[in-house]
């Protein structure tokens, strides 16, 4: 009987502790929201789609410039059609391009979102590498777990969290990872960059409201910034020997592709100065960027080149707040349809 007692007890306190918890994190909707996290999981269930994506389908690769300043719902209200969204948070798009070229007979549009800095960071390939395996590797109960995942993902912000390491994540690593102790005495460890927004489920990245006008948090993010960019080297002969071997890679993928009848297309999003003046510093434009274009031959757009794409003030000095988001799509879509990338398309029809 007491031992009965005991566990009704101890059920309770965990559940008041668990409401307590959940409460407290939702009073804090500057940092946090319930969503479904876009991780492997999420993005291999959009990967699937391109095994049946003929060629009037668009995919959209990058990294997180593309993910927030792209709409997939103004791409398909401008164009009418929806595009497959591989893009990912942190990752060059590289690995999935490769995926796609040689594991699919995929042969429509695919524009890219790319940052040249990143496509040559070994460590984030990696990681890339990773998601691709787990779309092939994936065990009927690691399918299983993540569908039933969904529900609680959706409404309980406790479970907020991401495989990048963002400072405010609430996994117990994160929680852990924001105090160090020395002598004693609790303070910040390091580089603390702080998630900037969330996902919805067709994994458009949406940067949280208090960004957009707060100088507050625009200064906690980019100080966070002015920590690690400036370290990143000058344009030397070991850096162009890295870039021309990626050049050639791409190059040879690029061209199997588009001899089966695909379409590649490149943005270069905008970056404010205080991060593009050192990415410059590391990658020139005209020895990487211009290099790339001319090597591959494929349309291409450089937001130095155009006022719709540099017009927008960034937040965090990298991407866009959601409603420029829905602007620049809108723009990025219409002048690509004008200069015949890609074909209006009539919207299909919805199921009643």
């Amino acid at each position: 009987m007491n031992l009965k007692k005991s566990l009704t007890i101890g059920v309770l306190l965990c559940l008041a502790g668990l409401v307590l918890w959940e409460s407290y994190w939702r009073t804090k909707t500057d940092y946090y929201t319930a969503y479904l996290e876009d991780d492997r999981n999420l993005w291999a269930e959009h990967r699937a789609k391109v095994e049946t994506a003929t060629s009037n389908d668009i995919i959209l690769l990058g990294a997180s410039r593309t993910g927030y300043n792209f709409n997939t719902h103004i791409w398909e209200e401008t164009q009418g059609i929806k595009p497959i969204n591989l893009s990912a948070n942190g990752k060059p798009f590289t690995p999935f391009f490769e995926d796609i070229v040689y594991n699919t007979d995929f042969n429509g549009t695919i524009v890219v979102g790319m940052l040249p800095v990143a496509i040559f960071n070994e460590r984030r390939l990696k990681s890339t590498r990773q998601w691709v395996d787990h779309y092939y590797n994936r065990t009927y109960s690691q399918k299983l777990g993540f569908v039933l995942s969904k529900p609680l993902k959706r409404h309980l912000v406790m479970l907020s969290s991401s495989e990048l390491n963002s400072y405010n994540n609430l996994d117990l690593k994160a929680l852990i990872n924001t105090i160090s102790i020395d002598d004693g005495r609790i303070k910040s460890n390091g580089f603390n960059l702080v998630n900037i927004g969330y996902n919805d489920e067709d994994r458009n990245l949406i940067m949280f409201p208090r960004l957009t006008s707060n100088l507050k948090y625009q200064k906690e993010i980019t100080d966070q910034w002015d920590k690690v960019i400036p370290g990143l080297p000058d344009y030397s002969d070991k850096i162009e020997k890295k870039v021309l071997s990626v050049i050639d890679k791409l190059s040879i993928q690029i061209q199997t592709f588009k001899a089966r009848g695909g379409k590649i297309v490149f943005i270069r999003h905008k970056a404010e100065d205080g991060w593009y003046k050192h990415a410059k510093r590391m990658m020139p434009r005209d020895k990487v960027w211009d290099k790339f274009i001319q090597t591959v031959d494929c349309p291409s757009y450089h937001f130095e080149d155009y006022e719709f794409m540099s017009k927008y003030y960034l937040p965090d000095w990298s991407h866009m707040n959601a409603e420029d988001a829905k602007t620049y799509t809108r723009d990025m879509v219409s002048k690509l349809i004008s200069d015949g990338h890609l074909i209006k398309q009539q919207p299909k029809p919805t199921r009643k």
